[in-house]
């Protein structure tokens, strides 16, 4: 009986991972923007994931055709990414523009962080629930009198704006998820204002 425990424990030993190391999770983004979201991105604090964020001045479909390219051009090189996403805007693109680029980089393996109209709509969702139409026009004077800072597009302001709304995230997140509820109808470029943002935000925050 006693060699017979003994031998059980030693088998169970012998199969039980030894050493393995937890491998980051790996994050491509791919963003309409030049400065403002990419330098958004990398200024999560990551601790359990790497995150490749790329401003290419492109939108839509020629958007996620480049990253389709970037991503099959670092895998070549073995670089494999455990979420690809792009991030683009409305703005005045034809729907059908917006709503094939959507369903262009879902069928090849990227996930969708968009907004109706523009990306600065998440930052005013930090503030207020925003519902139904906002010009983007407008949405620099609001930040500016929501932030006390003047609003900038230049390199580096994205970092600026995510430890300026770092504390006033949760609530952008439930301000997000609730306008989608009500607006999600299977057309994106018709439900303004709205935003996806939020999902990357929600899954970067798993590694931090």
């Amino acid at each position: 009986m006693g060699t017979s425990n003994r031998k059980d424990h030693r088998t169970s030993t012998l199969l039980r991972p030894q050493g393995i190391r937890r491998v980051k999770q790996s994050f491509l983004i791919v963003c309409e923007g030049r400065c403002t979201e990419p330098d958004y991105f990398r200024a999560f604090r990551m601790t359990s994931a790497t995150v490749k964020a790329i401003g290419k001045a492109l939108n839509t479909v020629s958007l996620v055709n480049k990253a389709i390219s970037i991503r099959d051009a670092d895998l070549k090189r073995k670089r494999i990414y455990d979420q690809c996403w792009v991030v683009f805007d409305k703005d005045d693109f034809p729907a059908k523009d917006f709503n094939g680029a959507i369903a262009l980089a879902q069928k090849n393996g990227f996930r969708v962080a968009y907004s109706n109209q523009s990306f600065e709509y998440w930052f005013l969702l930090h503030f207020n629930l925003y519902k139904g139409p906002l010009h983007r026009s407008g949405y620099a004077d609001m930040l500016t009198k929501l932030t006390g800072m003047t609003y900038l597009k230049t390199e580096g302001f994205g970092v600026t704006m995510y430890n300026r709304l770092l504390a006033l995230q949760t609530q952008a997140i439930k301000n997000a998820t609730a306008v989608l509820s009500e607006m999600s109808q299977g057309n994106p470029a018709m439900e303004e204002s709205s935003t996806t943002v939020h999902h990357l935000v929600i899954e970067l925050n798993k590694y931090l």
